[in-house]
């Protein structure tokens, strides 16, 4: 058999939108850094290649004919001006028209095409150093000289790193600050369906009404009204198994009462040699009768039923008091001192399951329990401040081996009544489950006996 491969996690909203914004953010910042950068940058480059144009105008101009020769009137304070910058080393050359080198840095070659301007700027390498050059060829009376004035590339170098900095920082940091105020702002918008999905989760699982839309955004509301159709048809569902069960009930009950009461009358006219037959007979339709009962009690108390409708402000000492009756017969059968210690004490619920809990707690209580033991139902507000309904005997007890198992459904005691179902106190736990309410089991104060105990919401 194949393992089963895990679900991939699923993208979440609130990533998609951050991605799709995110991208092309990215996007336009690494396309629109090299465009302003060069518009930040050309300025800057004119203006340096203006001095530096400036400067072989200025060095051209100490070029003279005087008798006859080619003279470069540059004195050494001159030179060492025109040489004086605090960030790069510069260099000057003048060459003659033939070629030959008049004045300055005989290392420092000119463009030899020029365009028709007779100036020319360009990029080299001198001494290991990368220059920016200015080549201008002036015209004399003896020819053009060729003057040739450079500099290193260092405060270029630094004004591109100032300006890079000056952009890169701010885009980032504008891009940073769109990300966070567009996360807040998505997480803000999806805030109405995360509250949505987490009153769903925290709903009961008998709260069938409708899904209230709220604050919710409007691409959503399609999706709750697809829900609200499918809880209406749940509801539907559930009315009508319900109404199914009922009569059900209902159609058992009826023929299994005629059934057992003929044979009652039977048991009582036959020979005594046939009546243990009958008697027999008789005893396994009461316990076919319970045992439905207890079954349809079961399907109609689990959460599949759905039936939130019914629930409703229930007083518990009202409700053990309108049940008294309704076991005198069975605990005088067995001369049981059957009580009730009805306290106020209001809830939230459905009725007839409640009525349906106390049933099992105390029919329960009645079968395990000896002739001529005692049975107390009570009611109340706990020292924890929680309604509570309970029932204590003074039976054999259960073991603490049996508690974890006590109300699964079909489990018996092995030391058991040969009549019980194993279902009462599985009821019981469906109830309690229904109603949100917990379930205690402790010791009697009597000796060897039991009190269960069930603690509910306080409304």
């Amino acid at each position: 058999m194949r393992p089963t491969r895990p679900e991939p996690a699923r993208q979440t909203l609130r990533r998609r939108l951050l991605l799709s914004l995110l991208l092309p953010l990215a996007a336009l910042l690494l396309l629109g850094m090299p465009f302003d950068y060069r518009l930040a940058v050309s300025p800057a480059e004119e203006a340096y290649d203006y001095a530096l144009t400036e400067s072989a105008f200025e060095l051209a101009a100490r070029v003279v004919v005087r008798d006859g020769a080619l003279i470069v009137d540059l004195p050494r304070d001159i030179e060492s001006l025109m040489r004086a910058d605090r960030t790069d080393q510069e260099f000057l050359a003048v060459y003659d028209p033939h070629g030959r080198l008049l004045a300055g840095d005989a290392d420092l070659t000119p463009d030899l095409v020029l365009p028709e301007s007779g100036l020319l700027i360009s990029d080299a390498v001198l001494r290991g150093f990368k220059i920016r050059k200015a080549t201008y060829k002036k015209a004399t009376s003896l020819g053009d000289v060729t003057v040739v004035f450079a500099e290193t590339v260092r405060k270029r170098d630094r004004a591109r790193s100032r300006i890079l900095a000056t952009m890169v920082l701010p885009n980032v940091l504008l891009v940073l600050a769109t990300l966070v105020l567009v996360y807040f702002g998505v997480r803000r918008g999806l805030a109405p369906l995360n509250r949505l999905g987490h009153e769903i989760a925290n709903r009961p699982a008998h709260d069938t009404s409708p899904i209230p839309k709220r604050d919710t955004p409007g691409e959503a509301e399609p999706l709750i009204n697809a829900m609200n159709v499918l809880i209406a048809e749940l509801r539907a569902a559930a009315a009508a198994q319900q109404v199914f069960l009922a009569n059900a009930a209902h159609q058992l009950k009826t023929p299994l009462a005629g059934l057992q009461t003929q044979l009652e009358l039977a048991a009582q006219e036959l020979p005594e040699e046939y009546s243990s037959r009958v008697v027999r007979l008789r005893d396994a339709t009461q316990r076919l009768g319970h045992l439905t009962h207890q079954l349809l009690a079961l399907a109609r108390s689990g959460s599949e039923a759905n039936i939130g409708n019914e629930h409703r402000k229930i007083d518990l000492a009202e409700l053990l008091r309108a049940s008294a009756s309704s076991w005198f017969d069975a605990a005088l059968a067995k001369d049981i001192d059957l009580g009730f210690e009805a306290e106020p004490a209001l809830i939230e619920g459905s009725e007839w399951l409640l009525r349906e809990l106390l049933a099992n707690l105390i029919n329960n209580a009645i079968q395990y329990t000896p002739r001529g033991g005692t049975v107390t139902a009570r009611s109340g507000i706990g020292e924890d401040g929680r309604p509570f309904m309970e029932v204590e005997d003074n039976g054999p007890g259960i073991p603490e081996s049996a508690h974890a198992r006590i109300f699964d459904r079909f489990y018996r005691l092995a030391d058991g009544s040969p009549t019980g179902t194993g279902l009462g106190l599985a009821i019981v736990k469906e109830v309690a489950d229904r109603h949100d309410a917990t379930i205690s089991l402790r010791s009697s104060s009597r000796d060897g006996g039991t009190c269960i105990r069930v603690s509910f919401v306080p409304t």
